[in-house]
């Protein structure tokens, strides 16, 4: 079917084959070892901010709340001084008789021993009274710890409780327990000690008595005689009477707690909002992977290596017509390919294309795929002059879509009578015929839809292209065609 159409002003001859940059489409070389390309790491944290900002702070809510929840535990100490003690006398049992040696160096009690003193059934006993402290004697014994600095006879003694008061109550009835069992325990060892070396002083005068007078002994005691080494021996008893009763005492009271032994809720906001960030990388991560929608025409800049040329919905789609039209004049195109996805997208845009091509003065021919009978786009008539919209007349014809690539190649070659433009109105770009007819074109024109395209099928679909030796000269964002019902 035929429409009115002007001569063409210019006769263009088929243009020389375009040389094509790679890396306008495939991916950049890789990096060289020595070198980080930060800008891949910012086009993440671009991409996914809102996911970050949301799960670090859903992070510092939730360690908020277990601050709030969590039971803590308070420690309170008491430091009590632990005087070194001889429990034994280290003298000789008489049997030995006068000339045993003497143990100059009694054994001390140790540190360790009266550790053991600090978790004694007694002070437990007493730490069971103490409010807060209602637990079986296993679990109490976990409450009561023990630790002493080196080199030191000073006990540390901590006790740990639910509340602050209830844990300095309890290390006060710990430590003076502890030094209540202390003098008490050691103080009947020394008692005994005490009786037995009074025993001994007592025997070893009634034998010194008892032996004969020897008025030509010695004045100085030396252990040469029996006379001389008992003597010995009652001066190393009363040498060990001479030393004083040693008790401990409590050298630091025990204070009130003022936080709590588990991490405070700082600690537990920002482990929480540590937690959320790493949370939030991995949904970045694995959003990051996914096909992303392209909303915005910014979306398509960033993530298609093709131009955006025009952008039909904020300029008249006729002005978008001419622009197109110019750039195929400047590059002497005489096919002029307008694929898309979805499919739909394309058809207004070639229309216009056509029309200004026609408007220009250059015999235009669309070729268009549609079911049925093409209509005539504009009217056979011209229009009447204050009516003109600044578009020319083309001819519509039907472009059999299912006649394989030799179909396709004739019915373009039959397009172009008199030498004039053809513009196909192809099918979607992820279609094999896309392709096709982009390699039997001079210059593809892709039209995308948005908020309906994703990027991975876009780069797919535009990858074939670059493939086939036909990549895509442009982008046109176009609108959604409306269903028809």
């Amino acid at each position: 079917m035929a429409s009115v159409t002007t001569s063409s002003t210019r006769s263009p001859a088929r243009p020389p084959t375009r040389e094509y940059d790679p890396a306008a489409i495939a991916p950049p070389d890789e990096t060289p070892p020595d070198e980080v390309r930060l800008g891949r790491y910012w086009g993440f944290l671009r991409r996914q901010w809102p996911v970050l900002l949301v799960t670090v702070a859903l992070g510092g809510a939730v360690g908020m709340v277990r601050s709030a929840t969590v039971q803590h535990t308070y420690t309170s100490t008491v430091e009590v001084l632990c005087p070194q003690i001889a429990v034994e006398t280290g003298l000789p049992p008489l049997s030995a008789g006068p000339f045993a040696a003497v143990d100059q160096k009694p054994s001390l009690e140790t540190m360790d021993t009266e550790a053991q003193l600090a978790t004694s059934g007694t002070v437990l006993e007493q730490l069971r009274r103490t409010p807060g402290f209602k637990m079986p004697a296993d679990r109490l014994a976990g409450r009561v710890t023990v630790s002493a600095a080196p080199y030191s006879r000073v006990l540390i003694i901590g006790v740990r409780a639910n509340r602050p008061g209830n844990a300095r109550q309890g290390a006060r009835v710990v430590g003076r327990t502890f030094v209540k069992v202390r003098n008490r325990v050691i103080g009947q060892y020394q008692t005994r000690n005490r009786q037995a070396i009074n025993r001994r002083v007592s025997l070893l005068r009634a034998e010194l008595k008892a032996l004969p007078p020897d008025p030509t002994a010695l004045t100085r005691i030396t252990v040469r005689t029996r006379r001389q080494a008992m003597q010995r021996q009652i001066m190393d008893a009363q040498k060990q009477l001479a030393f004083g009763d040693v008790f401990a005492e409590v050298v630091k009271g025990a204070d009130k707690p003022s936080r709590p032994d588990d991490p405070g809720s700082d600690v537990n906001r920002t482990s929480g909002m540590g937690t959320g960030l790493l949370a939030g990388l991995v949904i970045g991560l694995v959003r990051d992977r996914r096909p992303r929608r392209l909303r915005y025409a910014r979306d398509v800049r960033r993530r298609i290596p093709v131009p955006v040329l025009t952008d039909t919905r904020r300029e008249d789609l006729a002005d978008s017509g001419r622009r197109l039209r110019n750039l195929a004049f400047a590059e002497d195109a005489r096919t002029v390919l307008v694929t898309g996805m979805p499919g739909g997208t394309a058809d207004a845009v070639a229309v216009s294309v056509a029309a200004a091509f026609a408007h220009g003065g250059a015999p235009t021919t669309l070729l268009r795929v549609a079911d049925g009978q093409p209509p005539i786009y504009p009217a056979a008539e011209p229009a009447p002059a204050e009516t003109d919209d600044g578009l020319g007349s083309f001819r519509v014809v039907a472009l059999a879509i299912n006649d394989g690539d030799r179909g396709l190649s004739q019915a373009v070659q039959r397009a172009h009578r008199g030498k004039g433009v053809v513009v196909i109105s192809g099918p979607p770009l992820d279609t094999a015929e896309a392709v096709t007819l982009a390699a039997l074109s001079d210059i593809t024109l892709v039209t995308v839809a948005l908020r309906v395209v994703t990027d991975r099928p876009l780069i797919a679909a535009i990858s074939h292209l670059v493939s086939a030796g036909a990549p895509p000269r442009g982008i046109v964002i176009a609108q959604q065609p409306k269903e028809t019902s």
